[in-house]
């Protein structure tokens, strides 16, 4: 997935106590990730708003420390919104 407002893939991070996380900078991104996420794939997520993204209305989601980053950069990839 390309995050359609910085033009760069979307990337799994890891924080350390929460695990494999992602950030997406628009609405528009968000809505249709979770739409996917929730829907086609079946994933598990806990949703942020990062200050810098309120504009935006961009998010994180956090999958939790047992989610595999590689599966869930797989999934990321294959979208194409």
């Amino acid at each position: 997935m390309i995050d359609s407002k910085t033009k760069e893939r979307i990337v799994v991070l890891i924080d350390e106590e929460a695990g494999p996380y992602i950030r997406v900078s628009t609405w528009d991104d968000a809505d249709a990730l979770e739409d996917l996420l929730s829907g086609k794939y079946d994933v598990l997520y806990e949703m942020k708003t990062p200050a810098e993204f309120m504009d935006d209305g961009g998010k994180e989601y956090y999958f939790g420390s047992v989610a595999d980053p590689a599966k869930l950069q797989a999934i990321l990839d294959e979208i194409t919104v």
